[in-house]
């Protein structure tokens, strides 16, 4: 077992964790787009290592520096942000997940790099805080249902801050708003799920796109889908879930 910094010739063996996904989902049908993404970002918008048995990529961490990240935090500069941690299901347990960690801590601070946050949730499925937990990590923030979380390498504590949701959308008429960056295979399906949904309601519904950078994540304080200026859906939702939730808005925008 070893680990590795992602590098352009591993990108075909980004995202190891779409290798297991249910078989009723069809998030793999973007992971084409969120590889050639990383691929044009890396190095700027992300970063990771992979954990390897032999050359088989069985784990991984992405994250970006401070500066870079698309997430909607206010961090000082040279932090590195953790968007997503995954680990094959025969491999969970045996303590390779603490091996791929200590790496990373330790390729990082040699790097000179002040510590790393981690926006963690209290979803048992997805980035659960007991996991960073057992990293060393601490909670430093909590605001529902996330927890921000830091392990410090050469700089105890950091200025970090939770950026409010800043979005106003259209008057006319209900809008979907869509941030267009597909680093995560999930994430891009949403996109063009929510994208699709919102087609289906015609003239009553207007959609606008914006290409995510971290310039827009402080702006407007998300990446996240937006129903009329609200977020409705966290993580993979059905299409009867996106089409509830927009259905909900025209609900109220008539009354």
């Amino acid at each position: 077992m070893k680990v590795k910094k992602v590098t352009l010739d591993a990108l075909e063996a980004t995202y190891c964790c779409m290798s297991e996904v249910p078989p009723n989902v069809s998030w793999t049908d973007s992971l084409p787009e969120s590889r050639e993404w990383f691929k044009s970002n890396l190095g700027k918008q992300v970063e990771g290592y992979h954990l390897l048995d032999d050359d088989k990529v069985v784990g991984h961490v992405y994250y970006a520096m401070s500066g870079n990240a698309l997430v909607p935090y206010e961090v000082e500069p040279n932090v590195a942000c953790i968007y997503c941690t995954e680990m094959l299901c025969d491999y969970m347990h045996k303590g390779y997940g603490k091996m791929m960690f200590d790496h990373m801590k330790a390729d990082l601070k040699k790097q000179g790099s002040k510590g790393i946050m981690v926006p963690a949730t209290d979803f048992k499925e997805w980035m659960h805080y007991e996991l960073f937990l057992k990293q060393g990590f601490k909670v430093v923030k909590e605001h529902p249902p996330y927890k921000t979380m830091y392990f410090p390498l050469t700089k105890e504590s950091i200025n970090i801050k939770a950026l409010d949701l800043n979005y106003t959308p259209s008057r006319d008429k209900v809008e979907v708003t869509l941030f267009k960056h597909f680093f995560c295979p999930v994430g891009a399906y949403m996109y063009h799920l929510t994208k699709k949904v919102a087609q289906s309601f015609g003239n009553k519904v207007k959609i606008v796109e914006i290409n995510a950078t971290p310039e827009t994540v402080r702006r407007y304080g998300t990446a996240d889908p937006l129903i009329n200026g609200k977020i409705k859906i966290f993580g993979p939702a059905s299409e009867e879930d996106v089409k509830r939730a927009v259905q909900e808005e025209i609900s109220q925008f008539n009354h």
